[in-house]
């Protein structure tokens, strides 16, 4: 079920469309733009169904027949267009799914709607292609495009499209929604609105699969090693994490987390800014082991470390320097 007071945040984005549907001023052709896991096919999807709707509202009945076929992944007159290889949306897959369609009239409704998934990973031939098609679209044809950065596109895609940006959901809604919603205890549901960053999608990986909760108890461990166990149990600590070696940079991230902490309780003792909320007392006996200097110069080199796997580097050998660097600021 796709309906706009189900979506949360994007209040701004969500009154446009209501407003261009009200007005009957719709755009051809929309970028719906943000980071992945914002809610983009969410976004695009009940924009769809919204126009679609037989009741000409600026938000969908749920019980009309457009409706009705929408919600069951059968709508003849709105079409997903999916790239054929890998590697992004090629030219033939324009050709082919939209140019070849497009002129042949909606099916029954209004519109015949186009959505392209990761439209940013077209080629520049399919976007000039595409583009061709944009220049002089048939008066029912709408395309939305869903991109991760709206950059990628030629400035003449860009010119032609209304650029419809999502923005990360405030803390204190995500958190709202998570408790209320997903059912999610308060201190666990601080930790999943910490790491989603206001993206709604993240929030349904973290709580849907236990990989997050398992890397989080595991760098834990980890930490703890680094303060208890002399220098060789580090060779042991870097094999406990390369299982998270394609997810690393979220290992960084709880790492950079726990340190913050750290520092949250020397300055203040208290547990309202946490992360790790439920691990005050063992934050609490670890943060008295450790000056300001020393926890700013670690979280200075995760960042650092961080930085560095974007590039091609030995990971075997960045974790264990990474992992000397914290053991020799927690003894020194």
């Amino acid at each position: 079920m796709y309906t706009f007071k189900d979506m949360i945040g994007q209040k701004e984005i969500i009154k446009h469309i209501q407003n261009a549907i009200e007005k009957d001023r719709i755009a051809h052709a929309y970028i719906i733009d943000g980071q992945k896991g914002m809610g983009k096919m969410t976004v695009a999807m009940t924009f769809a169904k919204a126009l679609q709707c037989e009741q000409t509202m600026n938000a969908p009945c749920d019980t009309c027949v457009s409706c009705r076929a929408f919600d069951s992944g059968n709508h003849p007159d709105v079409i997903m267009v999916s790239p054929s290889k890998k590697k992004g949306i090629g030219v033939d897959d324009i050709r082919e799914q939209i140019n070849k369609d497009i002129n042949i009239k909606p099916y029954q409704y209004t519109y015949k709607i186009y959505i392209i998934d990761n439209a940013d990973t077209m080629t520049e031939q399919a976007q000039n292609a595409l583009l061709k098609t944009m220049e002089e679209p048939p008066a029912y044809a709408r395309i939305l495009l869903l991109s991760n950065n709206k950059n990628k596109f030629l400035p003449t895609i860009l010119s032609r499209c209304v650029i419809l940006t999502l923005k990360p959901i405030a803390d204190n809604e995500m958190l709202k929604y998570i408790i209320n919603e997903l059912h999610i205890p308060g201190s666990q549901a601080d930790l999943y609105v910490s790491f989603s960053q206001g993206r709604i999608g993240r929030v349904h990986e973290l709580v849907n699969t236990s990989t997050f909760l398992d890397m989080r108890e595991a760098c834990i461990q980890v930490i703890q090693q680094l303060f208890d166990s002399d220098m060789y149990q580090i060779f042991n600590s870097q094999k406990a994490l390369e299982s998270f070696k394609e997810v690393f940079d979220e290992v960084i991230e709880l790492f950079i987390s726990w340190f913050r902490d750290l520092f949250i309780i020397k300055s203040l003792n208290s547990k309202q800014y946490l992360i790790h909320k439920d691990k005050y007392n063992l934050l609490f006996q670890q943060a008295k082991r450790l000056s300001y200097d020393k926890i700013g110069n670690i979280l200075e080199e995760l960042v650092k470390t961080k930085n560095k796997l974007n590039y091609n580097v030995n990971f075997q050998l960045l974790v264990e320097m990474l992992l000397i660097h914290i053991k020799n600021n927690i003894t020194l």
